[in-house]
Parts: structure tokens; C-alpha cells; sequence
């Protein structure tokens, strides 16, 4: 099988996407009525007009509109995720100089941890896709998370930073983090009053800038401490992410929920009851996130 070959657009990793999206077009030299055209066979049905507004910057794709993303990296050789990474955030409470990990409210004990890690490598990644299994005890406690991920680096690098936060109270030297393929497990740093755990996964190799990595890591949680919650914060919009949580037979909830907030410590912007399945699972899946968090929260009897 003859191995895909790339077309990388030599700009600079932080080139805004209207940059990044013409000059790939220039690069691969097709006119926009050709690209509409192929974008018409997929069935993906865009004008002209709008893709002339994202190349000269007057306007950005919405979250609803990925799916032409995506498409357009293939259709201009570029690897997956390279565009969309570029996508800025539809909201303006949303500043690019905004703090790491600004969107919970335990954000600075965060960036303390990652400092004791590894500073400069926060942001080098974004995820193109996040799937993640959160499972819980008969004892009501999430005892492991179990997250595939397939990330696009924004700039060069041979690692990721990941995050994990304990039920309140708990005992974070009981939370163990473990890379399973694509990666091993790093340095690690803990704070127990937050319950937050920060760690690097170091990669199988370096990445330069448009290059993928498909990582597998689980977290091991053997606190024992009831939990309600789970959520999942997203510092970069456009993520494909699907959510799970198991249900122990023994102890199953009366009303699970999916909720999505703008900040850890801020209202509901959106909630829904779920319908969990005959194998006591509940699941989310949100096609392009939105800067913020998704979660999923239960009541016990």
C-alpha cells in the first residue's frame, strides 16, 4: 500500500487559518469553483462566495461547518486536522493570551503543576478526536478512565500534557496514570488539596508541525470516593468528542444528565437527560466542541 503523502504549506504554526487555507490552496493550485465542485461530490454543499470569505479572513467556519473542514484538508493533502486547529474561537471572552487551562476554576494550581513538569509544552497539540470510558465501582467511585486520542501538533514536539481531577477529599498519590500505546508515561505532579493530577505522555517520536500521533492512556483512580460527576474541559474548539460512562450492575443511578458549561465554576448552558443502555452505559458525542466543558452527571437513590 503506497503510504498518503502530505502537502504541508510552509507557514508558520501560528498562521491564522485564512493564511494557512490560502496558501494551501495556492500550494495544490485549484480555484475555488473546482474546490466547491469536488466539496458538491461528498455532498458537502458550501459557495464559492463563502470559501473566498475564509481564505481572505472576513469570515471563519462555524462550528457547524467542520465537516467542510475536514474535507478540505483531504481535498488539499494536508493532514487531518491541520485547518481546523485554526478555527478560532466563535467567542470573544475567548482571548488568545488567556492563561493555560483558564476555563476551570482550579486553573492556577494547574499551571503550578505544569510548571513543576514541563511549561513549554502546553498548547504544542490539539486533539482531532477524543473518545474516552469513564468506569464506575459498585461502590459509586469512577475507578478508571480509559481515553483514545488522536492529536495534530501545532508546533514541535515529542510529548502530552494531561490532566485528571479526583473527587473531592481524595488521596491523589492513589491516582496512577499509564500511557498504553503511542506513548509512555512521564513526569507526573500532584496537588492534594485540588485532587489534580498533571502528567506528560511522551510520544513514540517527535512531531514537526501537521504530523499526527494516536495516543492510548487510562488513569487509575483507587480512591474509593463517591462520585456524581465527570466532564471533560476543551481549552480549543473543534474536537470530535464522545463520552462514555459504565454503570456497575449493582449500583446504578436514578437520572443521568449531560450538561456543558463555558467554565468549570459557571451555570448550565445547556443540559438533557440520558437514556442509558441495556448494558448500563450512558454516552455523549459532541462532532465540534466548543471552547469549555461536556460532562455527564448522575444522582444515587
Amino acid at each position: 500500500m503506497t503510504e498518503a503523502r502530505f502537502h504541508v504549506p510552509d507557514v508558520s504554526p501560528d498562521a491564522p487559518f485564512a493564511d494557512a487555507l490560502r496558501t494551501a490552496i495556492a500550494n495544490r493550485g485549484l480555484a475555488l469553483n473546482r474546490i466547491q465542485a469536488k466539496l458538491a461530490c461528498r455532498g458537502l454543499h458550501v459557495g464559492v462566495a463563502t470559501l473566498s470569505t475564509w481564505q481572505n479572513g472576513s469570515r471563519h467556519p462555524r462550528p457547524g461547518s467542520l465537516a467542510v473542514v475536514t474535507a478540505l484538508e483531504e481535498l488539499l493533502d494536508l493532514p487531518a486536522g491541520w485547518l481546523a486547529v485554526r478555527i478560532p474561537p466563535a467567542r470573544p471572552e475567548s482571548p488568545a493570551d488567556d492563561p493555560p487551562y483558564a476555563v476551570v476554576d482550579y486553573a492556577p494550581t494547574l499551571a503550578r503543576l505544569l510548571n513543576e513538569v514541563r511549561r513549554d509544552a502546553h498548547g504544542r497539540l490539539r486533539g482531532v478526536t477524543v473518545v474516552e470510558e469513564i468506569i464506575l465501582g459498585a461502590d459509586h467511585s469512577v475507578t478508571s478512565k480509559r481515553v483514545v486520542q488522536t492529536l495534530v501538533a501545532v508546533k514541535e514536539t515529542d510529548r502530552q500534557i494531561v490532566v485528571h481531577q479526583g473527587e473531592p477529599g481524595c488521596d491523589v498519590t492513589l491516582i496512577a496514570l499509564r500511557g498504553v500505546t503511542g506513548c509512555r508515561t512521564g513526569r507526573i505532579a500532584r496537588d492534594p488539596d485540588d485532587g489534580a493530577v498533571l502528567g506528560e505522555l511522551l510520544l513514540d517520536r517527535m512531531l514537526a508541525v501537521g504530523d499526527t500521533a494516536v495516543v492510548r492512556y487510562e488513569v487509575e483512580d483507587r480512591s474509593g470516593i463517591e462520585s456524581q460527576q465527570y466532564y471533560r474541559f476543551h481549552e480549543w474548539p473543534g474536537t470530535h468528542y464522545v463520552l462514555e460512562v459504565q454503570f456497575h450492575r449493582e449500583a446504578l443511578p436514578v437520572r443521568v444528565s449531560e450538561f456543558r458549561r463555558h467554565h468549570s465554576g459557571g451555570e448550565d448552558i445547556a443540559r438533557r437527560e440520558l437514556m442509558m443502555t441495556p448494558d448500563n452505559r450512558v454516552h455523549v458525542v459532541a462532532p465540534a466542541v466548543p471552547r469549555g466543558l461536556i460532562g455527564i452527571d448522575w444522582e444515587w437513590d
